[in-house]
């Protein structure tokens, strides 16, 4: 019996922990982007293990940007697009405003490192 409620204490102990280091979400600017031209561009494959992490994250970015225009472009079947931006691995972002400003992010992401790779000029 001793066991046993030993075994409920370290549970408790460690859900709490884990309940304590999820990230929280940082305030976005919905109005970003507005009365520009602004793109984001994420590079993902099938295989990948990180993209499949990023997917639920990079979904909710458009519904939290509705005045930027997202686009999820599978690696493997675009190569031709991906040698185009000399993209060698994934997850693999771009961010385009104006047509003229690239911005370019390797790895994964965080939804919080998304939103400021998002909203960062």
């Amino acid at each position: 019996m001793h066991a046993i409620s030993r075994f409920f204490v370290l549970f408790a102990l460690f859900a709490s922990l884990c309940s304590c280091a999820q990230e929280q979400d940082i305030p976005t600017n919905a109005a970003y982007g507005k009365g520009e031209d602004v793109k984001v561009f994420e590079f993902y494959a099938e295989w990948c293990h990180y993209c499949q992490e990023m997917k639920p994250d990079y979904e909710k970015l458009k519904k939290l940007y509705p005045n930027v225009q997202f686009y999820a472009v599978d690696w493997d079947k675009n190569r031709e697009k991906a040698e185009r931006f000399d993209i060698k691995s994934v997850p693999y972002l771009i961010k385009i405003t104006n047509k003229t400003k690239i911005k370019k992010q390797i790895g994964y992401m965080t939804r919080n490192e998304l939103i400021r790779f998002v909203e960062s000029d």
